[in-house]
């Protein structure tokens, strides 16, 4: 498969995953080492052997309560979700990992509002979206194209 792995996070939290690795451990390895990559504005890229990894991050205003008095935010959290990819640069391209990774940005929209998005813990999201995770990675690999 052109994409080998892809997950979900928030603030850190892996709530879901998908793929397997080489025979080598390449997969995993290029997978600990963009998730290991401090979060910035815009997309992290990292080169790991023959994989490259990729992630975006989202900042997410959440939970902003206002005093009451001069429309002040007592409660502030910035949720910090990331979507992140492990792909063979000799059957995918750069662009097609990102236009992967926006389009899982899209499909997660209505679901980053579930409390186990929310607030779970580890692999919370694994049983209802890591199936989705692998569809849109094999339709990458079967039409050639976004699906």
């Amino acid at each position: 498969m052109p994409i080998s792995w892809s997950s979900v996070s928030r603030d850190g939290i892996i709530l879901a995953e998908a793929g397997q690795d080489d025979k080598d451990g390449g997969v995993v390895k290029a997978a600990q080492k963009i998730s290991s990559v401090k979060p910035t504005a815009g997309w992290e890229k990292v080169k790991s052997g023959k994989h490259r990894g990729l992630k975006f991050h989202l900042h997410e205003l959440a939970n902003a309560e206002l005093d009451g008095s001069y429309g002040e935010e007592n409660s502030v959290k910035i949720l910090l979700w990331t979507f992140s990819c492990v792909y063979d640069p000799n059957e995918l391209s750069e662009d097609y990992a990102k236009a992967f990774l926006t389009k899982i940005v899209y499909v997660t929209e209505p679901l980053r509002g579930m409390p186990w998005w929310r607030d779970g813990g580890l692999l919370s999201a694994q049983p209802s979206f890591a199936p989705t995770l692998l569809q849109q990675m094999e339709n990458i690999e079967q039409l050639g194209q976004l699906a």
